[in-house]
């Protein structure tokens, strides 16, 4: 089945504004979509999209990775939101010691949203003292900077509490139990037919194709908890139902529901932006997820043109796909589409 709003997003690829896009939005069970647009570069010839064609999450890579096994590990006992970096952690200088896992996981840590550690790591064992020197931006707790510094400390948390490398961890707690067929870091040679081009990369004089746009995941060869999986609609729809379904697939429990019941608390209550763990909870009126979803909606966008948003009260998610990072990054177009979409969607489904 397919949506009248879908044709917001042919048009966004009709203009030029992404050489691909799939979109796919469920409400109360009933799936539409997913439906393809484009063609996975703007070259001669290039291939047409399908609804199976992989994309770079980009920042989805925080909350389908990253978050959701910190959840995990919630739930079991092994991570404590209140645990503090110095004892996370070794090598943890004086001015970052006290930040929790909390402030990590609702980007509240104090740390700059970015910065360029790709060119000042000589390898991927350097990423994480590269960051530990920067300087701290406000203190922490007292404001919301999304960061992407912090996912990557708290990726390398993550392995240290379990003792297994992220890559390993992603697969054993996420993509195993919600049988995601074309998820994964690095995607394998056989399925780049199917991953969409994005942007021009200097360093390696090429179009990216199944190599991880963000540089400073690259930096960690593809494997990092801010970026770097690649995935298709149908794999992120799986992800989303489980959200719905009480964080449980075929009758197992993936997530708890205690657990899963902090998504919709507020982190950052009285701060600048309204973020739960690892989520932005809605905000309207400027929220990528337009003005219509319930205050308790969770979603995420990734800088390559992704995003996903999950509204529980409302049964629903939308998935947005498209590669507007193709051929350069500069391209802004998707700031407006995504709640136009988001909000074209739910007046289509809700007749609000």
């Amino acid at each position: 089945m397919s949506l009248k709003s879908f044709q917001l997003v042919e048009e966004f690829v009709q203009k030029r504004n992404a050489s691909a896009a799939v979109a796919l939005v469920s409400h109360r069970g009933l799936q539409y979509g997913p439906v393809a647009f484009g063609r996975v570069a703007f070259f001669p010839g290039a291939e047409p999209v399908s609804p199976d064609t992989i994309f770079d999450l980009a920042s989805l890579t925080k909350v389908l990775g990253a978050t959701t096994i910190a959840l995990r590990l919630l739930g079991e006992g092994v991570l404590d939101l209140d645990a503090e970096l110095g004892e996370l952690l070794d090598g943890v200088p004086e001015d970052k010691a006290r930040i929790t896992a909390a402030q990590l996981l609702s980007h509240t840590s104090g740390l700059p949203a970015w910065a360029p550690i790709y060119e000042l790591a000589a390898g991927p064992e350097q990423v994480v003292p590269e960051i530990l020197k920067q300087p701290m931006e406000y203190e922490p707790g007292t404001q919301v900077v999304y960061s992407c510094l912090g996912f990557i400390l708290l990726g390398r948390i993550l392995e240290r509490l379990t003792g297994t490398p992220l890559q390993d961890l992603v697969l054993e707690r996420v993509i195993k139990p919600l049988d995601l067929q074309d998820t994964a870091y690095n995607p394998p040679e056989a399925v780049l037919p199917r991953v969409v081009y994005t942007e021009w990369c200097p360093r390696r004089k090429q179009f990216l194709r199944g190599i991880v746009h963000d540089e400073n995941a690259q930096a960690l060869n593809g494997v990092s908890a801010n970026a770097g999986l690649f995935s298709t609609a149908s794999d992120l729809a799986k992800f989303a139902q489980m959200i719905l379904d009480g964080g449980r697939v075929n009758g197992h429990a993936v997530l708890s529901k205690q657990v899963l019941s902090l998504l919709s608390r507020c982190y950052t209550q009285g701060l600048n932006d309204r973020r739960t763990l690892g989520w932005m909870l809605h905000n309207p009126p400027d929220s990528s997820g337009g003005r219509l979803l319930s205050p308790s909606a969770i979603g995420h966008t990734g800088f390559t043109g992704t995003s996903l948003w999950i509204d529980p009260e409302k049964e629903l998610f939308v998935i947005l796909l498209t590669n507007r990072v193709h051929p350069v990054r500069t391209n802004d177009a998707i700031i407006r589409l995504r709640p136009a979409f988001h909000d074209a969607v739910l007046k289509e489904l809700l007749q609000v």
